[in-house]
Parts: structure tokens; C-alpha cells; sequence
């Protein structure tokens, strides 16, 4: 498939739309650009001129596209909007709000160039045909995206031959190369498309929280990543095209490597892949491999060597463990290790005809001449789910010292049943996986059991005790998948487990935006707590979930769990977690514009928390009930509420909640008018959110710089706010956050006489405030989108903007927003009851005391 041609065009807004275009024609498969074109009515060379010429395409033959493909026409529109700013907008100055301290924006970032190839294979041999093939795929004028799939039968060498022409090759790609082992036949459950575009998006420089939650989210901003760049992508052991293609790179300028037991026939069809075929070593390469490997018992015994040879299937995995086990006895004939290897007996491991079985023998002969510690020590890590080991954990499940478990994994990892990944973790192959899982089923049951339990036990208590100290982190990103692994093998026989790794895993999932692994997992934990009848497990896990639904704004879900687990808590008598289901569902009614209701939950739960002695909550709450407050109108409260959870999550060393504190604080001195103590305070909150990565946090505070910068008519620096926020809402998926500050551009160029902008930017932000479905905002966005529609004499659409902005601040009493309302129809000579609207509002605004 020929993919998108790329125009030469300059960094910056308009290269991103063209590659979100680009992106999105990837996924339809469509192979021409001129195919495109006629499927919209448009002329190949109408879109040609419209992304070459000195402006981004006109809108409406954008969206004709975008809606063909099935596209999100409304960000695409947004991306239009940034991208007409880029090449007509004003020059870019830096933001000088007067009498507000900031910390300097963050340095442009350098891009990351990732290195994660595994090493090298020692004494690769042969495949020169295979690697001319892919050599050739370098040279060619390949007009799309280079792929290339490596197809073979398990054991063939698909991976070392991906990996060994990817090193040879690396220079090629200097700006990086990108591996993930997909597990595509893993007994468990093989790594999904999200999970991949998480790992790759870190890889690339990406921050947790600002990873977008959804699948084609995550592929966009990825394939946005690689635009341009120079890179290779090996995606190694694939089990089928759904798996893989949205890790397909959008760019001719990098190259995908795919290794699978399937040939793929729809990766060829679609895609427009390169297919390698690999089929066993030939027998000269194979007894090339073995003399390599063994030496010069080769040459003297060619022969046995060939029957060797035969005997391991030529498939090159087995033809290494088998040298290995000839290295390890010198004084024994080729001849004589191939009678030995004769006769054994399959019949325990029989499954068919297939090479797997072939090569069974040859693990069976391995792990016979393992000593009793180490043939004991494969078995049971035929017990671990997870995809490798450290040594402390390898201990735990072979239940003896440290140093003792070191020895048995060295031995082995020379034995080629486990590959060493640095100085302390190790693993293993998939068919090794399989052959040591069927070792460990026919261990006695009793130790089975408590080798699993002594292993998920010591996962558990590590996690635990992490968490709930100041220690660093790294151990459970290391271990995040083993961990996640195990919880979900505990769940059947182990349930208690599940539920532990849920409530102690979910909020650190939560904070690192691992959402879809934090639902996973409390779910898991939830059945788990039900079949058990545990009902205080199950309150605590229903809370979790409820806070991952309100995170990615599900806010029914949300509190259809939240109001369950407030049910179970008051029936426990368990008035702590009380609070924090009482404290979820103020959330859920504050997001939603239910502000008495979020009052009285929020208060009611910082009563419990107080009570309870929880400290850590009662911060959390008091900044939340501030923001309650401001809404309401009760701004003495808000911001006595507002200053307290400043001093009270600083004193606690709770940066998150400290920095949304000194946010939440400077809106109630913005509302007042206090705009020097409002920059002050949302310059506090963007130098913490800086501080500690917290690139949410980040996004509303410049946005909320750039409303102080509007009300100190600073247009220059409010619109360099706004638009370094909406660039960063875009980057983390943060809908909210785009919403809010193209809110703030449409002011900005309503002001400076740019009507048109101004109106497509405010339009634009009012839908994706009303998609997120929190009200507060969507209040603002209808209010500003009446002023530009009014500055732009477009009265009467202004006036519905007005109207529905007046009906929702009345229905979820918001009277400062109510006033704002009244008072934008009284600003309109077409608007028949101007004085009465400006008489009410004049009213609101004095009971506010503003």
C-alpha cells in the first residue's frame, strides 16, 4: 500500500494537521491519495495544492475528508484553527503578565531517542537470503511506511533474526528504535494495542498522566510522535493483525519490523507488508550453528552432527540448548549425545505432531542434566505468570536464600533455559514458558500451592510497603505488569490477594493514568471481593473504581459505585470509608453542576475525615469544598477553605493537592478582582505542576494565567497562555483543558479584532465542554462564545448563546455565571428587555459582593 504522500511543510501547527490527516487515512487502508479524493469529490490536485501552499487547507474540504474517514471532524477543526494562528496570527511574544511571578516555561524538549533493542545474538548463523530481503526494503522508493514480516514456526528464529538485521542496521535510524514483545502466544494473555502504544508513548517521552485513555487516542499522538523521524519499530511476536495496527508507524521515514507464527495474510493485503518467510535451518546452516557453538567435534563427527542437527528440528533455539549440554561434556562423542538423546522418552510430553514436540525432546535432555536445585527451580517458574523474574522474587518462589537462587538462574541462563536481562532478572522463552508450565503441573499439588502462594504473597507485602512509604517507585513500574499478572491469576484460588493488589495498586495506577490497567484491576478485585462475601472489600474496591470512572469522566458509572459503596460502608459501620464514598460522590455532583448536593457530600465527608483523623483526605476535601463554595457564590468561605488546603497539603508534603489548592485559591481571587494575588497564586500552581511533571495540573494553570492576563488587557501574554495550555491538552488527551483554552483564545481574538477565529475557537470549545459534560465549564464557554458572537454583530446567535447559558445557571444555581448572562443579553440593542436583564444582573452581582 502506497500510504499518504508527504508534503515538505514546516514544523509546527500545520504539520500536525496534515499528520493527523495522514494518520487517519493510515487506518482506513486506503491506497492511493487520488482514491481519497474521488471518494469526497475533491481533485487530487485541489488537496495537493490546499497542503502545499502557504496556508492549511480551507475547513470545509477538511471536514469533508476527515468525515469520509471517520474522523473527529470537531478536533480536526481544532487543529485547523491552531494552524491558521501559525501562519496569519500574530507574532509570538513571551507572556508578561504584570505583578505575577512565574516560573519560566519549560525548555522546548529534546526528543527522545529510544535504544530498546535486545542485545545481539551471539554466533547468529546463516539467513543471508533473509537478510539481503530485508536489506532490500532500505534501497527500494518506497512511496509508504515500510513493513516488513518475519513468519515462522515457534523456535524458527524469528526473533534473532529481527533483532540481529535491526542492529546491523540501526545506524540507519538515528533517531531511535523501538521494541515490545507483543506475547502473542502467551498461555496468559498477550500484550493488547494499548498496552503497547503506553509502553512506546514512555519510551518516546510521553509523562503517565499525559497519555490519552483511549486506544486510537494513544495511536495518533504516537504516529504524531514518529512523524518525520527517522525511526525502526520491531514488534516482536504478533499473534494477528488487530494486534498491530495501530503500532504501525503513519511515516515513510521509519520502517516496522513484525515477527509472527502467522503469515499475516491481511497485513500483506491491507498494509502493504513485505512477508520473510522463515523456515528451518538449512542443514548447512545449521551444522554451521552447531560448529560455532561446539567446535571442532563438529568437524570430526559431521555425521552426528547432522543427526543432531535433525534431531533438534534445525530449529535454531533447540540447536543451543543442545550445544550447550555437548560444551557442558567434552569428553562425550557427538555420536553418543544423540543415542542418549534417542532415547527418551516423549511420551509424558507428547502434543501432536509438530515441531514443538520435536523440540520437547531436546528440553527434556536439557533439564535432565540439570542438577536436582536447578531442574527443581525450572519447574516452578513454569508457576510464575508473569514474563520474567528478579533474583529476591526467584528466592521467594524456590524457597531458599538470595545467593542460592542467583547460582540456579545463572545455571540456567547457561543452559539456555533462561536469558539473563541485565545483572538481577531473567526470561524465557515462550515455548520454554510452555514446556516448564507443563513441568510445574505435574509438581504435587501442595507444593504448587505453596510455592504460588509464598511467590504472590511476597508480591503483595513488597507493593504494600512501597506504597505506603516515601520510598521510591521504581520497583512497582518494574514489576507493573508481573504484579498485574498475578493479581489476575489470584483472583480464582487466591481471591483475598486480588482484592489487596487492587486497593493497593489503583491509586498509584491512578496517579501514573494507567486507567484502563486501574479499571482492570478493580474489577478483578470486585468479583473477587463478592465471591469471597466480602462485603468491606467490596466497598473499599467499589470506591476505587468509582474514582477511575470519575477520572475519565464517567460520571454515571461513577456514581452508581460511589453510591454503593456509601450504602456497604454505613451498613459496616465503617465511618472512614464513609468519607471517602461521601467525598467521591461530591465530585461526581461538583463535575455534573449539582453544587448544593456537592456542598453537603463534601462537607459531610470532611466531618468523617476529621473524625477519622485521615489528614491526608481532609486536604483533599477542603480544596474541593472551597471550589464548591466559589460556585455558589460564597466566596468569604471559598477562599477561607481555599488558603487552609494550601497551608495543610504543604505541610503534608502532598504536592498534587497542594498545587490544585493554590489554583483553586487564585479563582476565588479571581472572581473578586484580586488579580495580583490571583497570578501569585496560579504562578504557585504552575511552578509545583512543573516540579513534580503534573502536566494536567500544568495545562490549567496557564490557562488560568491567561484569564489573569485578559482581565489586565495583557493580550499578548493571554494569548501565549492559552495557547501553550491548548497545545498541552492536546498533547495529554485533557478534553477539559483544550476546552477551557480555546474558551480563552476566542476572547483573545475577539479582542483583537480576529471575529472569525474568536467564533470558531469559542464554538468549538462549548462542544467539547458539553462532550466532557462538566457544567462549570460549559457555562463559561456558552458566556464567552455569546460575547465573540456579539463583537463579531452576530446578535441574534449571541442571544442563544446567552439564553442556554441563563437556563443551565438557573438550573444548577450558579449565580455568577446567571449574571454574566443577563447581562450579555442586556449588552444586545436587539435584545427587547435589556434593562430588566441588566437591573437582575446588577442585582446578583451586588448580593455577590463583586
Amino acid at each position: 500500500m502506497k500510504a499518504l504522500p508527504r508534503p515538505a511543510l514546516p514544523e509546527g501547527p500545520v504539520q500536525t494537521l496534515f499528520d493527523e490527516l495522514h494518520e487517519l487515512h493510515h487506518r482506513a487502508g486506503w491506497p492511493s491519495l487520488r482514491e481519497m479524493a474521488a471518494e469526497v469529490g475533491c481533485s487530487h490536485t485541489t488537496i495537493s495544492v490546499a497542503f502545499s501552499g502557504p496556508r492549511p487547507p480551507r475547513w470545509g474540504l477538511l471536514e469533508l475528508i476527515v468525515e469520509t474517514l471517520g474522523g473527529d471532524t470537531e478536533r480536526f477543526h481544532q487543529l485547523w484553527l491552531a494552524a491558521s494562528r501559525a501562519v496569519d496570527g500574530p507574532a509570538t511574544v513571551t507572556p508578561a503578565v504584570p505583578m505575577v511571578a512565574v516560573a519560566p516555561p519549560a525548555p522546548p524538549a529534546v526528543p527522545v531517542v529510544p535504544r530498546d533493542l535486545p542485545a545481539d545474538i551471539v554466533g547468529f548463523t546463516g539467513r543471508i537470503e533473509q537478510l539481503a530481503e530485508l536489506d532490500e526494503l532500505l534501497t527500494d522508493d518506497n512511496a509508504g511506511v515500510v513493513i516488513a514480516e518475519i513468519s515462522g514456526t515457534a523456535g524458527v528464529g524469528k526473533t534473532a533474526l529481527a533483532v540481529h538485521w535491526s542492529h546491523r542496521v540501526a545506524d540507519r535510524f538515528p533517531d531511535g528504535q523501538l521494541y515490545v514483545n507483543l506475547r502473542g502466544y502467551d498461555p496468559d494473555k498477550p500484550l493488547g494495542p494499548d498496552e503497547a502504544l503506553e509502553a512506546f508513548l514512555r519510551e518516546l517521552g510521553v509523562d503517565g498522566p499525559a497519555i490519552p485513555p483511549e486506544v486510537a487516542q494513544r495511536a495518533a499522538r504516537y504516529r504524531s510522535l514518529l512523524a518525520g523521524r527517522r525511526m525502526l519499530v520491531l514488534l516482536d511476536n504478533a499473534n494477528a493483525v488487530d494486534q498491530i495496527r495501530d503500532l504501525l508507524p503513519g511515516t515513510p521515514s521509519c520502517i516496522a519490523v513484525v515477527t509472527s507464527r502467522d503469515t499475516l495474510p491481511g497485513l500483506v493485503a491491507r498494509y502493504g507488508a513485505y512477508r520473510v518467510d522463515l523456515d528451518l535451518l538449512p542443514m548447512a546452516d545449521a551444522t554451521a550453528l552447531l560448529r560455532r557453538l561446539i567446535g571442532r567435534r563438529v568437524v570430526v563427527e559431521p555425521d552426528a552432527a547432522e543427526a543432531l542437527a535433525r534431531r533438534c528440528a534445525r530449529l535454531p533455539l533447540a540447536l543451543r540448548i543442545a550445544s550447550e549440554l555437548a560444551t557442558s561434556r567434552p569428553r562425550a562423542t557427538l555420536a553418543e549425545l544423540v543415542a542418549e538423546l534417542d532415547e527418551q522418552s516423549l511420551d509424558v510430553f507428547a502434543a501432536g505432531d509438530d515441531d514443538y514436540t520435536a523440540v520437547r525432546a531436546v528440553f527434556s535432555w536439557s533439564q535432565r542434566q540439570l542438577d536436582d536445585d536447578a531442574a527443581r527451580a525450572f519447574a516452578l517458574l513454569g508457576l510464575h505468570p508473569g514474563t520474567d523474574i528478579d533474583v529476591t522474587a526467584a528466592a521467594t518462589l524456590f524457597d531458599g536464600p538470595p545467593a542460592e537462587a542467583r547460582r540456579v538462574l545463572d545455571a540456567l541462563a547457561r543452559a539456555h533455559l533462561l536469558d539473563a536481562r541485565g545483572r538481577a532478572r531473567f526470561a524465557m522463552h515462550d515455548l520454554l514458558r510452555a514446556y516448564a508450565a507443563e513441568l510445574a503441573g505435574q509438581l504435587p499439588e501442595p507444593v504448587q500451592h505453596a510455592a504460588r502462594t509464598r511467590l504472590f504473597d511476597h508480591y503483595l507485602a513488597t507493593a504494600s510497603k512501597i506504597v505506603d512509604s516515601s520510598e521510591p517507585r521504581g520497583w512497582i513500574e518494574t514489576e507493573r505488569a508481573n504484579l498485574l499478572a498475578v493479581a489476575a491469576v489470584a483472583a480464582t484460588e487466591w481471591p483475598s490477594l486480588t482484592v489487596g493488589f487492587a486497593i493497593t495498586l489503583t491509586r498509584y495506577l491512578d496517579a501514573r493514568a494507567y486507567y484502563t490497567e486501574a479499571q482492570t484491576l478493580a474489577e478483578l478485585a470486585l468479583d473477587a471481593a463478592r465471591a469471597m462475601g466480602d462485603q468491606s472489600s467490596e466497598a473499599v474496591v467499589l470506591n476505587e473504581l468509582g474514582s477511575v470512572h470519575n477520572r475519565v469522566h464517567q460520571y454515571a458509572e461513577a456514581q452508581a459505585l460511589h453510591e454503593k459503596a456509601l450504602q456497604l460502608h454505613r451498613e459496616l459501620g465503617d465511618r472512614s470509608g464513609e468519607g471517602l464514598a461521601l467525598y467521591g460522590l461530591g465530585i461526581v455532583a461538583w463535575r455534573t453542576g449539582r453544587y448544593a448536593d456537592a456542598l453537603a457530600d463534601v462537607q459531610r465527608a470532611l466531618d468523617l475525615f476529621r473524625e477519622t483523623a485521615d489528614r491526608v483526605s481532609e486536604g483533599r476535601a477542603l480544596y474541593t469544598l472551597g471550589s464548591i463554595e466559589q460556585r455558589l457564590g460564597r466566596y468569604e468561605p471559598a477562599l477561607e477553605h481555599g488558603l487552609a488546603a494550601v497551608a495543610m497539603n504543604g505541610e503534608l508534603g502532598e504536592r498534587i493537592a497542594e498545587g490544585r489548592s493554590y489554583n483553586n485559591a487564585g479563582q476565588v481571587f479571581l472572581r473578586l478582582g484580586r488579580y495580583v494575588e490571583a497570578g501569585e497564586h496560579y504562578g504557585r500552581a504552575l511552578q509545583i505542576a512543573r516540579e513534580i511533571g503534573n502536566l494536567a495540573g500544568e495545562c490549567v494553570a496557564l490557562t488560568n494565567l491567561g484569564d489573569v492576563a485578559v482581565a489586565l488587557d495583557d493580550l499578548p501574554a493571554a494569548q501565549e497562555y492559552y495557547e501553550q495550555a491548548l497545545a498541552m491538552g492536546i498533547d495529554i488527551g485533557r478534553r477539559l483543558g483544550q476546552a477551557d483554552a480555546l474558551r480563552g483564545l476566542g476572547v483573545v481574538n475577539s479582542q483583537l479584532g480576529q471575529h472569525q477565529d474568536a467564533v470558531d475557537s469559542a464554538r468549538r470549545a462549548v462542544t467539547l465542554a458539553t462532550e466532557v459534560g462538566e457544567v462549570d465549564i460549559r457555562l463559561q464557554t456558552l458566556i464567552d462564545l455569546g460575547r465573540v458572537l456579539h463583537a463579531a454583530d452576530r446578535d441574534d446567535e449571541a442571544a442563544k448563546a446567552y439564553r442556554q447559558a441563563l437556563q443551565l445557571a438557573e438550573r444548577y444555581a450558579d449565580p455568577y455565571e446567571q449574571a454574566c448572562a443577563l447581562r450579555g443579553l442586556a449588552e444586545l440593542p436587539s435584545e427587547p428587555s435589556r434593562d430588566e436583564h441588566e437591573r437582575a444582573a446588577e442585582t446578583i452581582f451586588t448580593k455577590l459582593g463583586l
